[in-house]
């Protein structure tokens, strides 16, 4: 019994003693241009007053669970000292879904209060995520992909395109050189699409005006 009774107080001793002898007094959060520095330290609860020997990486869980982090390290580079290291996920495009608006970054994730960057993606139904990176891959010039149950329509300055599928829409545009630079691609030429829309079947091509 006085054992216990001991253990309970040394542990309390060294609890205490954690906030006055070494607590945090700098947090550094480096890496981040989306999360704020005073978001990130108080998802992680990692600020200055707190115990520095309780700061274990586990405290990173949470903030690990925001779409905007794809990965995120805890450092220690002196007593009293922490340094959280963020990679933040970048938008490629941007997603609108009824009245909201999202980033969409390179790995699928759909990233909310993303500035509008890349083409604009937009349809009905369940997001072809995947399908629609490919296009933004396939369409680096493309200012707006629409998807829904028929097909996807890419729409830039000199072109307006449909298809069924993906695959038949890269094979189109490889064969069509799009992607290339205006000077090496004869189909990139002003006037060439901007009056007809080009319907891309798996048995050829067809443009109406």
């Amino acid at each position: 019994m006085i054992r216990a009774v001991l253990g309970v107080l040394l542990l309390a001793s060294v609890g205490i003693g954690s906030f006055v002898v070494l607590p945090i007094e700098r947090v550094d959060v480096v890496g981040n241009r989306q999360l704020s520095d005073a978001l990130v330290r108080q998802i992680t609860g990692l600020e200055p007053g707190r115990p520095w020997l309780w700061a274990w990486p586990q405290k990173l869980e949470l903030l690990r669970q925001n779409p905007w982090v794809k990965s995120v390290a805890l450092e220690r580079p002196a007593p009293g000292q922490l340094r959280i290291v963020l990679e933040e996920r970048t938008p490629v495009a941007s997603l609108r879904r009824g009245s909201e608006r999202y980033g969409l970054s390179q790995d699928g994730v759909l990233l909310p209060g993303a500035a509008l960057r890349g083409p604009i993606l937009e349809g009905r139904g369940e997001i072809p995520i995947a399908d629609l990176l490919l296009l933004v891959h396939t369409f680096p010039q493309a200012q707006r992909i629409r998807y829904n149950a028929a097909g996807y329509q890419v729409e830039a300055a000199n072109l307006n395109v449909w298809g069924k599928s993906v695959k038949e829409l890269q094979d189109w545009a490889k064969a069509s050189r799009i992607g290339e630079s205006v000077a090496s691609n004869p189909l990139a030429h002003p006037g060439d699409w901007t009056e007809s829309r080009i319907y891309v079947y798996s048995w050829g091509v067809s443009a109406r005006r």
